[in-house]
């Protein structure tokens, strides 16, 4: 139902008034619109800054390294001044144009010089670089998309080591160390997310980086569920324990994120984890049965099974629902 048919209703039950209704519509409608343009006006900058970084970067023969350096740093100043001449107007949306404009043409001046001078860094002295100067940009954004990039390009020092050797050692062994590695995840996330309500009225990077531990730690727990839950647990009869060790891991934090989402009125954390939690016992069966879904019986099990799952999540949201968990 949307918003104008569940207002209209709400005054026929006179729970508001008609003026009520329509300041309702009116803050929502700016709300919407300022999203949109918002989002629309961090779209064409990423193109707009992602193609001068194509262009920056490419070997122009016709021109001299002096005018194509001068041009780049003329261009540069350019959109610096654009963003502050933005943010004194109180222009939001062309704020995030010009700052990511910025952001990104700073990573093709840095590639363009060292282009020109012949440098050879590396690409851990190109991403430090680039994130040390585009710092500001990222701080005076409220693009969680950008400061998410930012993020992620400081993750991709050393290819990524730090994840890839997270990822390897969750494959390779199973151990205390193990949990160690979510619990440590998980409550980077807590921490950023504290860091987060104290400043998210000023910066955005500490959400963003909130949300990507939090990802990360999903991540990790469907590596450990998968690996060891399903793959080694039932392929390899000798690690049934370790298979359960991986239960409690995958379903110990989904259930805890269902009771976090109890506890802060998060129905939709609630069902989503949820939704998870059931796909997870899915895969199980799945796994369990092993040669018998290439079969007929076996869609036809698991169609039953999905439906069965459809059933319980939409009895236990109903029952949640009367029991006024969620108000």
């Amino acid at each position: 139902m949307s918003l104008s048919k569940k207002t209209a209703l709400w005054v026929k039950q006179e729970l508001i008034t008609e003026e009520q209704r329509q300041n309702i519509l009116s803050f929502e409608n700016k709300k919407g619109n300022h999203t949109f343009w918002n989002t629309a006006f961090i779209i064409a900058g990423c193109l707009i800054g992602f193609g001068i970084c194509l262009l920056i970067a490419a070997n122009w023969d016709e021109l001299s390294s002096a005018v194509k350096l001068t041009g780049d740093f003329i261009l540069l100043g350019a959109f610096i001044t654009a963003t502050y001449i933005s943010i004194q107007k109180q222009k939001n949306g062309l704020k995030e144009l010009f700052a990511i404009l910025s952001f990104l043409l700073i990573g093709g001046t840095i590639g363009l010089t060292s282009q020109i001078f012949n440098l050879s860094g590396g690409w851990n002295n190109f991403v430090i670089t680039w994130a040390v100067l585009g710092l500001p940009f990222i701080l005076l954004s409220r693009s969680s998309f950008l400061n998410m990039f930012w993020l992620c390009i400081l993750l991709s020092l050393n290819e990524g080591k730090l994840i890839r050797e997270l990822l390897t050692y969750i494959s390779d062994k199973f151990n205390y160390i193990t949990f160690l590695c979510v619990l440590g995840l998980y409550l980077l996330h807590i921490a950023f997310a504290k860091l987060d309500e104290i400043q998210g009225k000023y910066i955005v990077l500490p959400k963003s980086a909130s949300k990507l531990f939090l990802w990360i730690t999903y991540f990790s727990v469907f590596c450990i569920g998968s690996t060891w839950g399903l793959y080694h647990g039932w392929i390899v009869e000798s690690k049934t324990l370790y298979a359960l060790g991986a239960y409690i891991i995958v379903f110990g934090f989904f259930g805890f994120r269902m009771y976090w989402a109890v506890k802060e009125q998060n129905i939709k954390s609630f069902k989503r984890n949820a939704i998870l939690s059931e796909i997870y016992i899915f895969l199980i069966f799945a796994f369990k049965m092993n040669d018998l879904w290439l079969s007929g019986i076996g869609f036809i099990c698991g169609g039953l099974l999905i439906l069965f799952f459809i059933w319980v999540l939409r009895r236990t949201t109903k029952y949640i629902k009367t029991m006024e968990v969620f108000k």
